[in-house]
């Protein structure tokens, strides 16, 4: 059975008073009082920390979902209230033109699209918040993983009439997560078109730089303002600066992305000018 440090000591002080008496003995006792005394204070110390750390990751977690179930709520509730109108108004007419039904359903559609992406950003950000982010990373060519994607984002771009420039330098040996790493690199070439204006190009480069695979996202959108550069990996952030198109932004995508990034053990950063633009860069480790 194992002794508290609390008995430990009321021993020692009943040692001490014995000591007392005879005199011989004091300058030990009292010695391993003191110690005894120490380590108990020091115990008790990161007992405290180890409390005060719980409360605040407990206060964290209790606002993050109040900010979860807030954006669910502000969020999903225009997007439910338009598929429910349009499709009440298809079923109220059941003799509707072919060609209106069908802008119908392409409303319906996107809208669907638009929160299934944001349910899906919801679970990512809570499952990172809650520690239950795995990273199963096997070494790959960072450009192989870079260009796959690029191949999805064309026509997104190409819809917005926005040029989807590549310069991949071949970067082999970098332990990703393909899946994850797909979700970095759709959240950041899907932001620079996002608030990008039509005509303009975003350019994506990789290459290998002291003991790293660097991916970097550039565009000629709006830019950041240098007081919300702060804000822009921060989870449920929304800056001033709006998408240019009809697009939605959540404000949880960099926030996912930067946790992605860390968790295989990179780093992320950006560089914005108003009016001119950002560059997003992504560092990953090459594997050993």
């Amino acid at each position: 059975m194992k002794t508290r440090p609390a008995d430990r000591e009321q021993r020692l002080i009943a040692r001490a008073e014995a000591a007392l008496n005879d005199g011989t003995a004091m300058p030990e006792a009292l010695a391993e009082l003191l110690d005894a005394h120490r380590k108990l204070v020091s115990r008790m110390g990161r007992l405290t920390r180890i409390s005060d750390r719980q409360q605040l990751q407990l206060r964290e977690l209790s606002e993050l979902k109040d900010q979860f179930v807030g954006m669910a709520a502000h969020d999903l509730r225009n997007p439910i209230g338009l598929v429910q109108g349009f499709s009440e108004l298809m079923l109220a007419a059941p003799e509707m033109a072919q060609a209106d039904r069908a802008r119908y359903l392409q409303i319906i559609s996107k809208v669907a699209r638009d929160m299934g992406a944001l349910l899906n950003d919801l679970l990512d950000i809570s499952a990172i918040e809650s520690g239950k982010l795995t990273i199963e990373a096997t070494p790959q060519r960072l450009d192989a993983v870079v260009a796959e994607r690029l191949d999805l984002l064309t026509n997104l771009a190409e819809r917005k009439q926005i040029t989807l420039k590549r310069r991949l330098a071949e970067v082999d040996r970098v332990p990703i997560d393909d899946r994850r790493l797909a979700q970095v690199i759709d959240n950041l070439v899907g932001n620079a078109i996002k608030f990008s204006h039509p005509g303009t190009t975003v350019t994506v480069s990789v290459w290998a730089e002291d003991g790293h695979g660097c991916l970097a996202v550039a565009d000629q959108g709006q830019g950041i303002p240098a007081e919300e550069i702060d804000k822009v990996f921060g989870t449920f952030q929304r800056l001033s600066v709006r998408p240019t198109g009809d697009e939605k932004s959540h404000g949880l995508g960099l926030a996912i992305a930067r946790k992605i990034v860390l968790a295989h053990g990179g780093r992320i950063g950006v560089e914005s000018t108003v009016g001119e633009g950002s560059v997003f860069t992504v560092r990953l480790p090459l594997q050993a």
